[in-house]
């Protein structure tokens, strides 16, 4: 099947239009999948059971990379269906594992019938917490290896398979992927370049990379990927006009890249993604901020 395919041995990937899946092959049927992807409107849910039927696959446990809606979004579905255990790790852990978590993450957002549905995808049932100096974990036999990766999110794994295959999550874009996002999300800058690094220092085999591709060699994916966020900010920063406060800065944002925005859970998306982009530019002194009439106002440094 072309959207289920061998990357390195018993290391395989789930191709779902949207998401590379990472899977683990303990024997012919049973599997370890890494990931689940969204399970929201874009039809990844039916590719990936058709892909897992197709092969005859049975799940055995998820350990996921981190708590996004478009890596656990499949959870409850395979839990279901096979009854498999969820691994997970940190605060996202806690916070997605039922909608009071997700309902305190979303602070902008009212909780009403049109958020609802949304939030059911994006919360999973949490079996197994990683412990927090875990350097591996064991399933059914196999060690799979943890690696600290944060930025992306603030509890972020990286994956690294018994065939030293790494799955990398969102620590990472391809370049040819990142270039088409207007503004790609990392939580913190300083972090995430760090963790970047750090990934690429790992000297795995081969690295999934969830936004969309198999590398073997990742360096210059790595500075590209910084390189494009750097060059991100800059643009966020020829919007700012001194006096600006954060919202003005998120509208300039929106208007000036033409990002359409349909609905107010989307908008809280946008404005939670702009602001490692503005605390960047304070850190690194383009832009400083000033307490006014119980307004914070920035202002960019010539």
């Amino acid at each position: 099947m072309k959207d289920f395919y061998c990357v390195k041995d018993n290391t395989w990937c789930i191709d779902t239009g949207h998401t590379l899946i990472g899977v683990y092959r303990i024997n012919d049927r049973d599997i370890v999948m890494l990931d689940s992807g969204i399970s929201y409107g874009v039809g990844e849910t039916g590719r990936l059971m058709t892909a897992l039927d197709g092969a005859k696959l049975n799940v055995k446990a998820i350990v996921a990379t981190h708590g996004h809606w478009d890596h656990i979004g499949n959870n409850k579905n395979l839990v279901e269906k096979y009854g498999c255990k969820v691994y997970m790790y940190g605060d996202e852990a806690y916070a997605c594992r039922d909608e009071e978590g997700v309902i305190f993450s979303r602070s902008l957002l009212p909780y009403n019938d049109e958020i609802k549905k949304t939030y059911a995808c994006m919360t999973s049932c949490v079996h197994e917490f990683i412990d927090p100096d875990a350097e591996y974990i064991e399933i059914c036999g196999k060690r799979f290896g943890i690696v600290h990766t944060p930025g992306h999110s603030s509890a972020h794994i990286t994956i690294i398979t018994e065939d030293n295959v790494a799955m990398a999550g969102d620590v990472l874009m391809t370049e040819n992927e990142i270039v088409k996002t207007k503004i790609p999300y990392a939580a913190n800058f300083a972090i995430d370049f760090r963790s970047k690094r750090k990934l690429a220092s790992l000297n795995c085999d081969k690295y999934i990379i969830s936004h969309r591709g198999i590398r073997e060699d990742i360096e210059h994916e790595v500075e590209a990927n910084i390189n494009y966020l750097k060059g991100r900010a800059e643009v966020v920063l020829s919007y700012i006009e001194d006096g600006m406060t954060y919202d003005d800065i998120v509208a300039a944002v929106i208007n000036c890249m033409n990002i359409k925005v349909t609905n107010r859970f989307y908008f809280s998306d946008i404005h939670g993604m702009v602001m490692p982009y503005v605390q960047y530019l304070e850190e690194t002194g383009r832009v400083y901020a000033e307490f006014d009439k119980g307004y914070v106002r920035y202002t960019v440094i010539d």
